[in-house]
């Protein structure tokens, strides 16, 4: 991909931003989920946009109506969607930021066709694990990778630090359970060599909007060394 346009000017990194939930089907009514909103996702759309990226949002069944309205956007349903969408476009880009919280099981075989009834008998559901998604991405070394945890917060950043690299990424954005549905966040940053970036500025917590403008500025200098061969 060339890093200049015909005016000689540089071309706006692409940003490829994955949010909300997947929904792993149990039959055409139910399904194993999660309570992913998509908000932080969106919020760090907005703000790499804000600074003058491309940004294309890879968004699962989540609610948030600024979506609809997004110039650059594909849905998914389920880890198998996003995992095709993800590969089908992350050639095509500069940033992953893998935001989208993918079910961790789903149900063996195919979904059921209709409706299972409710009857004196429960169904037994057989459960296999959703295969690694992000850890199973090929990237170029002048892409840039964002994976995120969300943990217990005495639990997050052990488990941050495994995910980096598991997961082969550039930074984990490291989230506490205690957040989850909340208007708020106390992410902090997880990095290669050890060191942790936390919201010092605000606290230790403050509204998702802050925090993803805070996370595009503090991984930005990273992204422009990484993709600067682009």
């Amino acid at each position: 991909m060339s890093n200049t346009n015909t005016n000689n000017l540089p071309t706006p990194l692409r940003w490829l931003v994955t949010l909300g939930p997947t929904h792993e089907p149990i039959d055409q009514v139910r399904f194993i989920g999660n309570r992913s909103s998509g908000r932080m996702g969106l919020e760090i759309a907005k703000a790499a946009k804000a600074n003058g990226a491309h940004v294309r949002i890879l968004a699962g069944p989540c609610s948030l109506p600024e979506i609809d309205s997004w110039t650059d956007v594909a849905r998914f349903q389920t880890a198998a969607d996003l995992r095709g969408l993800l590969t089908e476009a992350w050639s095509n880009f500069d940033v992953l930021i893998m935001a989208a919280a993918v079910a961790d099981w789903r149900v063996v075989g195919a979904a059921h066709v209709g409706k299972i009834r409710r009857d004196a008998t429960p169904p037994t559901l057989q459960l296999e694990p959703v295969a690694e998604i992000l850890g199973n991405v090929r990237s170029r070394d002048n892409q840039f990778v964002v994976g995120f945890a969300l943990e217990p917060k005495d639990e997050v950043i052990a488990s941050a630090r495994r995910k980096l690299v598991a997961k082969k990424a550039d930074c984990i954005v490291a989230n506490s359970l205690q957040t989850l549905d909340c208007i708020n966040s106390d992410a902090q940053i997880v990095w290669p060599d050890g060191h942790v970036i936390s919201l010092d500025a605000f606290g230790g917590i403050a509204a998702k909007s802050a925090v993803a403008k805070w996370i595009v500025a503090a991984i930005s200098p990273a992204i422009a060394q990484k993709c600067r061969n682009r």
